[in-house]
């Protein structure tokens, strides 16, 4: 389990995650393209629907739709910058802006997170950046030892802020084939299984699908990499409900905050 923590996924993960909630476990899932009939909203879309047919809840957001059906701002702004140390009293820690309020919200209530994107120039797209960048702040996606009544320790270590995530999911696109993307670094896999599983729950383990060679990929290489992730998130990802049961198609899905 540890290993599989610091490598992001290279190992199969524990399948032990506890009983499911009556109703199924509630996933939230990132999606971020802009076109919606690319094969990463395939992707997203077949990923929702695994999950439905084995019983969860899933709350799909796309990112270039999250802002009142717009793309949500990745940028930090200049108030935000300065609220990210002073916080906003009497809270020492910053209060976050109202368009991204809902998907902090969304963080709060997962019991896990899904990324669904398309891996550009070897990193997540700018707008999952900036997700993270104004999403996981501090006093949300960790805490700072002592501070606001939080338990010290000797270390100095950061207090995850997310113990309610207890699995993380990730399904990319990589333009270039698997020897160049472990040559040039895969900054996505180290910013989500690296820098952010850590602010999880202490047993939270990830699951990685990857298609490399994109851009030469024919319809059949496509659909089958889709259907193993289909195949994944339907059996492996979570166990399932006692009383499975999704409901009509397309319950769960809410529509984006």
């Amino acid at each position: 389990m540890h290993f599989n923590r610091l490598t992001g996924g290279l190992v199969p993960p524990p399948r032990n995650y506890g009983t499911a909630p009556e109703g199924g476990w509630n996933v939230l899932l990132i999606h971020a393209h802009p076109l919606k009939d690319s094969f990463s909203s395939c992707l997203a879309r077949t990923v929702c629907g695994s999950l439905q047919s084995a019983g969860h809840r899933v709350h799909m957001i796309n990112l270039y739709e999250a802002d009142r059906g717009k793309p949500l701002n990745a940028s930090l702004t200049v108030e935000e910058r300065e609220r990210y140390f002073k916080g906003t009293p009497p809270s020492p820690y910053p209060k976050p802006s109202p368009d991204i309020a809902p998907l902090v919200q969304a963080l709060r209530s997962a019991d896990a997170l899904i990324f669904v994107y398309p891996t550009w120039w070897m990193g997540v797209p700018a707008i999952v950046k900036g997700f993270v960048d104004r999403a996981f702040l501090p006093g949300i996606s960790f805490r700072l030892p002592g501070v606001d009544g939080a338990p010290t320790n000797m270390t100095g270590a950061l207090i995850p802020g997310l113990p309610n995530i207890k699995r993380v999911g990730v399904v990319t696109t990589y333009g270039a084939p698997r020897y160049l993307v472990a040559l040039a670094g895969d900054l996505g896999h180290g910013l989500i299984a690296r820098a952010l599983l850590p602010l999880f729950g202490r047993e939270c383990t990830i699951m990685w699908h990857g298609l490399y060679g994109m851009d030469t990929q024919d319809a059949k290489g496509r659909a089958a990499f889709a259907s193993r992730v289909g195949a994944a998130y339907a059996k492996d990802f979570l166990p399932p409900p006692s009383e499975p049961g999704p409901g009509p198609a397309g319950a769960g899905v809410a529509p984006a905050a």
